[in-house]
Parts: structure tokens; sequence; C-alpha cells
């Protein structure tokens, strides 16, 4: 067993010092520029996505277009997302660890408290309207 553990670990020194002892000054040479100028570099490509990122963030947005800081909005997932039962007896064989257990209770929750809070804010919506409705009414 300890012969399996080791093999790999062997053939990596060996292939590193054999590669290494390998480079000639040009590759040297090469390696100090790449890595000097990713160094030099790297600062001011944050700062320009950084800037970009910015920009992104300040424009407004279409009506029909999603947002870049939510992949899913919850009001792209009602009437899609139906809520799972409390059971937590799902597909597979059980045989396994019940690791994911909680993942998925949590999940069901998570799904639950977005359609509620989308139906309630729905409500609030409606129950605005009908009173500048009444306004114009009166």
């Amino acid at each position: 067993m300890y012969e399996i553990r080791s093999k790999p670990a062997e053939n990596l020194r060996r292939n590193v010092s054999s590669s290494v002892s390998q480079l000639s000054l040009k590759d040297y040479i090469r390696i100090v520029i790449i890595l000097g100028g990713y160094a030099l570099l790297r600062p001011y490509l944050l700062k320009l996505a950084g800037k970009f990122q910015a920009r992104d963030h300040e424009r407004e947005l279409d009506p029909n277009e999603m947002s870049s800081d939510a992949a899913v909005s919850a009001r792209s997932l009602h009437g899609q997302v139906q809520v799972p039962d409390d059971t937590d007896e799902e597909e597979g064989s059980g045989t396994g660890a019940d690791w994911d257990r909680g993942a998925r209770r949590r999940r069901r929750e998570m799904i639950r408290r977005i359609l509620e809070a989308e139906e309630k804010k729905r409500v609030e919506e409606a129950e605005d309207s009908d009173k500048d409705i009444e306004e114009y009414l009166a």
C-alpha cells in the first residue's frame, strides 16, 4: 500500500527535476519575462475590469433584461417551480449516505420563501393599484 502512495510523489520529483535540469538560459529568461509581465500588468487589468463592472452595474436595465447580479429572479421562477413535498424520500437507491437530506430540505424552504415573498409583493402591488383607482373614481 505504501508503494502505491509513494509512486506518484516519486514520479513528480523525477519529472520536475529532469525538466528543470534541461532548461537553457533562454528558457529561464522566457519564464522570468512571463512571470514579471504578469506581476506588472495584473493590477492594471484588475482596475480595468473593475471599471467595466462598475459601468455595467450603473446602467439601467430593460424590463425584459435579467440583471447581471441575479442569475434567476423570483418572477421568472413563479409558475415554473413547484415546491416539492416534505418527504425526504427522493430518487436514488437509498444505500448511500444521507448527507444531502438537509440540503434538499434547505432548498425546499428557500423555494417556499421566494414564492411567498413574490406572492406577498404581488398582493401589496395589487392593493396599491386598487387605492390609486379609488382615488380617481371618487
